[in-house]
């Protein structure tokens, strides 16, 4: 429950951070008319959501993920850096705009910043939208178990939306320069992280050339992508919960009637509320994705691999002791040099087996998070009937390939000579 919770939270705390810091923006430059674009963009990201994540589940084409996935990261990243830029240039006349009382922009650049803004919040509740749905849809309601993965899922999503809520609420009174310097980071380090992790996605799915150079550069961010939300949160929980507020009457100002202070306490009440629920929220996130952090640091771990011999010229496994179903790790001597192995049985209880290695991060390995086999290095998910298969981030196959005979999963002494250059 708590790894399907933290899931769909971090999917949709980024869309529903960015849409709150938008509309704030909008709000605090005098631009509100502009959020009704913004809902728009909002409500087709989330349509086009349902819509594809349904499609693509229903067809089960797994090897669309990365390249499509990547290719929106790198997109997303672009128009976040738009934004960011529009909305820097835009901080250099808010003074003069707010004196002025300015409602929006004019003309056509009022034109080119609602289409900026429409494919900013779109792209962005698109992207994490069609891995929610993805992953809802994979959920069946048969097991409690399930039941359980399922629930946490919708109070992930749940907690998103609130914490997005809760900020655009609790930030409208925040001195305008501190959100202003505080957002635009945000929104840099986002547009940053998309594209990392969209390089990354790109290379596995073999669109851009990679190595095992380039994954040490570009895996760690990609493998951390939970403690980048943390940091983000954390940022944004320091803007709500520190910042001065605006003054609600200036300084000598005459004192107000009783209609007008029972009217400012009424809005301090909710200014207060707003903060709080921000925090709580933000707080709860904050452990549940820590504990997060530390449940699959403990899995990430580096297993001890059984020892396995050679006998007349083959490695033989029996079958059996992968009747549990999770991932097992092996290591044979060949020439002096230990040769690393995985094996696992899929949802068909079919053996997989492969190197505990890939052509991209080398030979760090794997390890198991729930129903996913993951990689040491990037944390690329690995889709488990695709082992024994090469390409991207997937283990490193035999060649020849191994086989089962009888109870035995049988790897021919040839096939791990050939490949146990991969280990120094």
């Amino acid at each position: 429950m708590l790894e399907s919770l933290v899931i769909t939270l971090r999917e949709g705390v980024e869309a529903a951070l960015v849409v709150g810091i938008v509309l704030g923006y909008l709000k605090k430059t005098g631009r509100l008319a502009a959020a009704r674009t913004v809902y728009f963009g909002l409500a087709c990201g989330v349509l086009a959501s349902l819509i594809l994540g349904g499609f693509l589940h229903r067809l089960n084409i797994s090897e669309l993920g990365d390249a499509y996935e990547g290719g929106l990261m790198l997109v997303a990243s672009v128009f976040v850096a738009t934004l960011v830029w529009w909305m820097w240039q835009s901080g250099k006349r808010m003074k003069a705009e707010i004196e002025e009382k300015l409602a929006g922009l004019a003309g056509a650049s009022s034109q080119g910043a609602g289409f900026g803004l429409f494919l900013f919040v779109f792209l962005m509740v698109f992207r994490e939208g069609v891995e929610t749905v993805l992953f809802l849809a994979a959920v069946s309601l048969r097991t409690s178990s399930a039941l359980l993965e399922f629930t946490g899922a919708v109070l992930g999503l749940a907690l998103a939306v609130g914490f997005g809520v809760a900020f655009f609420k609790g930030s409208l009174r925040v001195n305008l320069p501190r959100f202003f310097r505080i957002t635009t980071v945000v929104l840099f380090a986002i547009s940053v992280q998309l594209l990392v992790t969209g390089v990354h996605e790109l290379s596995e799915a073999g669109v851009l050339p990679s190595s095992p150079q380039e994954m040490r550069l570009v895996g760690p961010v990609v493998n951390n992508d939970l403690l980048f939300v943390v940091l983000v949160i954390a940022v944004c929980l320091f803007l709500v919960a520190a910042g001065r507020v605006e003054r609600s009457r200036p300084s000598g100002a005459e004192p107000l009637t009783a209609p007008a202070r029972r009217k400012a306490l009424a809005a301090h009440r909710r200014e207060r509320f707003w903060k709080l629920a921000a925090t709580a929220l933000a707080l709860s996130a904050i452990v549940l994705i820590s504990a997060e952090i530390v449940y699959a640091r403990v899995n990430q771990a580096a297993d001890v691999p059984e020892p396995v011999a050679l006998t007349n010229g083959e490695v033989r496994v029996p079958v059996s002791r992968l009747n549990d179903h999770a991932l097992h790790h092996f290591a044979v001597s060949i020439d002096g040099r230990e040769v690393r192995l995985i094996a696992i049985l899929d949802a068909s209880d079919t053996v997989r087996a492969a190197l505990d290695a890939c052509a991209i991060c080398g030979a760090q390995g794997y390890y198991q998070r729930g129903q996913n086999v993951i990689c040491r290095n990037c944390g690329a998910a690995i889709y488990l009937p695709t082992i024994g298969h090469g390409g991207g981030c997937n283990p490193i196959p035999f060649d020849p390939p191994y086989r089962v005979d009888g109870d035995s999963l049988v790897i021919s002494q040839g096939a791990l000579r050939a490949t146990s250059g991969h280990f120094h």
